[in-house]
């Protein structure tokens, strides 16, 4: 083999492993590139109160078998329970109260002695006060308890000074239920307003 063909072979020898070389180079370095990242979510993306608004007016409210008004300045929180359709946060004096609105079976009766159940009266409190007021044609229950409030569903303990509003509206099978509770002094001021939610309601 003459020394002129040796040179080229090993010319192109070293030529293909330059090439080689190179390739094997930049596949190494595409197979180490980093995978990019998801940048992390604000710590208060998620937020527990992305559901809640104040309303700025009164609104209309449809739920089976009843419609009612519900006043401006409420602000509606996400339910806390599948047994509530609808709920509130009302602010005052002594402390935010809770408004909920629900739909269940049961007597009437029966559900008012279980409302009582939950307040003991001290000798300051004065005793149930009960009356019967027309809603759209039919007899609604209107209820007004005071006294320490315990709340078996809450988790909470007794609950002194302490309110509730309670209505119960037949609407067929099962009954309608308003109930505002809270500190004394942030849930009487809203007996107007309670009363007046109670009469808005248009029976289906």
């Amino acid at each position: 083999m003459s020394g002129e063909y040796c040179t080229r072979l090993t010319c192109l020898g070293l030529l293909s492993f330059v090439i080689l070389s190179g390739c094997d180079s930049s596949a190494s370095r595409t197979a180490e590139a980093p995978v990019p990242m998801a940048a992390p979510l604000p710590a208060d993306s998620s937020s527990g109160n992305s559901e809640s608004r104040i309303l700025t007016e009164p609104v209309e409210k449809r739920f089976q078998g009843i419609t009612l008004t519900i006043p401006a300045g409420w602000e509606e929180r996400p339910v806390a329970s599948d047994m509530i359709q609808a709920e509130y946060r009302i602010a005052g004096e002594g402390g935010p109260a809770r408004m909920t609105l629900s739909s269940a079976g049961g007597g009437i009766e029966a559900n008012l002695e279980r409302w009582q159940s939950q307040f003991q009266r001290s000798p300051n409190d004065p005793s149930p006060a009960r009356e019967t007021v027309m809603v759209d044609g039919r007899e609604a229950v209107l209820i007004e308890l005071q006294g320490t409030f315990t709340d078996g569903f809450s988790g909470k303990g007794p609950q002194p000074d302490s309110c509730m509003l309670g209505a119960i509206i037949p609407t067929g099978p099962a009954n309608f239920f308003l109930k505002l509770t809270g500190p004394k002094s942030s849930v009487i001021p809203q007996r107007e307003a309670f009363r007046q939610l109670l009469t808005s309601a248009q029976l289906d």
